[in-house]
């Protein structure tokens, strides 16, 4: 089995030490990951030319023909990012937005998808992020497996969301592997 985790923050934040560490909790149920940062990827807008709807794929070439591959070899999709003002980061969002082809024409994709969310605030407002990132797989037909939330991380250190991140990864493997024993 394999999972795509689609980083919505910098390399060191702590959607990357989530992301990373949710990643070593899969890998301890035998699932491997791909980490993709769209940060330091070259990803142009949806134009929302409908070319995709036609052909079957984006005419937009760029960077994103990377996670596209990597999207249709997965078994668990799992989005992530920081709130921001009560949504997803811009770079997570220009990627969800990016994936058009895939529900105009039924193409591979992941059965399963779970996200990894945090929030500065001591109660940052999830709900409108997490609602973008459920409307993506409602869209695609795709199971909704769980989210990890965190708060208050303007007064955490990104090594306290190791543990919980981990444990999460690992309890998604663990439910992954009961639905799907390989």
């Amino acid at each position: 089995m394999r999972a795509l985790i689609i980083c919505g923050g910098r390399k060191g934040g702590f959607t990357s030490v989530m992301c990373s560490s949710f990643a070593e909790g899969l890998a301890s149920e035998g699932i491997d990951s791909d980490i993709m940062y769209p940060i330091e990827m070259h990803i142009e807008h949806c134009d929302g030319c409908g070319s995709c709807s036609k052909s079957g794929k984006c005419v937009i070439d760029d960077d994103m023909s990377k996670i596209y591959k990597l999207f249709e070899d997965a078994d668990l999709f799992v989005p992530s990012s920081p709130v921001r003002f009560s949504g997803p980061s811009s770079v997570i969002k220009i990627v969800l937005d990016r994936f058009q082809p895939y529900w105009y024409n039924g193409m591979p994709h992941p059965s399963n998808a779970a996200a990894l969310v945090n929030g500065g605030s001591p109660v940052p407002e999830f709900r409108n992020l997490l609602s973008v990132f459920k409307a993506f797989t409602i869209t695609s037909k795709v199971k909704w497996s769980g989210d990890l939330t965190i708060s208050d991380t303007d007064s955490l250190s990104p090594e306290d969301v190791r543990d919980p991140s981990y444990n999460f990864g690992k309890d998604i493997g663990l439910m992954l592997k009961i639905d799907d024993p390989r």
